[in-house]
């Protein structure tokens, strides 16, 4: 014979908790905690350049006042600008304005377009 399914007796002071998604037990408002205090900021100090970069000016060094030409290839360890005081007005200094900014010649006394092969467009 089966004996009938009875339940523990439960103290009357018991509380029971809710257990949310994911396994939390949730808390009413009376039982949060109060927020911890955050960590006071870390004071970040540069890194020493190496030996080879060491005097060559940074992508963090530039200001208006000196010249951002790219010398070496962005991905090579020695890369960095020119840092050159600028020429009045513009990104980089006198020398490397020659380069980046060239006078175009008039539209009259550039060379035409190269002939179309076979003899240009079909017109029928």
């Amino acid at each position: 014979m089966p004996l009938p399914n009875r339940a523990a007796p439960v103290p009357a002071n018991t509380s029971f908790r809710s257990i949310g998604p994911g396994g939390f037990v949730r808390q009413s408002p009376g039982e949060q905690s109060a927020p911890s205090t955050p960590a006071p900021p870390r004071r970040l100090v540069p890194a020493k350049p190496s030996a080879e970069i060491a005097g060559k000016t940074s992508l963090l060094d530039l200001n208006d006042r000196i010249c951002k030409w790219p010398l070496g290839h962005p991905g090579e360890p020695d890369f960095h600008f020119c840092g050159d005081p600028v020429n009045p007005g513009f990104p980089y200094c006198v020398a490397h304005c020659g380069q980046a900014f060239q006078a175009q010649m008039p539209r009259r006394d550039r060379r035409p377009p190269p002939p179309m092969p076979f003899g240009g467009p079909r017109v029928r």
